[in-house]
């Protein structure tokens, strides 16, 4: 298993433990935006496998290393890495993660606690309201407000757009981490 997958599956994981606990203290901690937390998770797991892949590579020394005839020997870079492979390693650490987060938080607001979604609504409708625009009169307010209601709340995968600010959240993470870490290796 890559180090990728293997440390994006356990950011994934531990920002599932991370809104479990959440969830079991006190559901409304989930609502009001605690679970944005989970970034530190996975902002900690691109840095670790950052500084791994600095650290050492497997690299074989011939041909035949390849077809394993012989055992690959573990090579140190001298913490030497380029800002293209660090920057594909952590964005794919956040993506993997980010979707096993993603499909825990659709079932547990869709299909094991549909309440939260009511809950999350109210707070929506709150925040809507404590910032409504004083141009507006109280006719064009309510339509507002209706309209508002009547939207969906829930996570859903036809939200193309929440998605991608995420993803983009998760480049713009890893590209700096990449530019942070980067050092490649001279020329001499």
């Amino acid at each position: 298993m890559r180090l990728s997958t293997r440390l994006g599956l356990m950011g994934g994981f531990l920002s599932m433990l991370f809104i479990t606990i959440l969830y079991i203290t006190n559901s409304n901690l989930l609502i009001i935006g605690y679970e944005r937390f989970t970034l530190l998770i996975f902002l900690a797991t691109m840095v670790y496998g950052v500084l791994q892949q600095r650290q050492t590579n497997l690299s074989p020394n011939k041909i035949e290393d390849l077809l394993g005839h012989q055992e690959m020997q573990k090579v140190y870079n001298n913490d030497f890495a380029s800002f293209g492979e660090l920057l594909k390693l952590g964005f794919k650490i956040y993506v993997i993660g980010f979707f096993i987060r993603f499909l825990f938080i659709y079932f547990l607001f869709n299909y094991y606690d549909t309440q939260l979604i009511e809950m999350y609504k109210e707070v929506n409708e709150r925040i809507f309201i404590e910032f409504k625009n004083p141009k507006d009169t109280e006719l064009i307010f309510q339509q507002k407000l209706n309209d508002y209601r009547a939207g969906n709340f829930a996570p859903s995968f036809k939200n193309f757009l929440g998605i991608a600010i995420e993803l983009i959240i998760g480049f713009i993470m890893a590209f700096f981490i990449a530019l942070l870490f980067n050092r490649n290796q001279p020329d001499y």
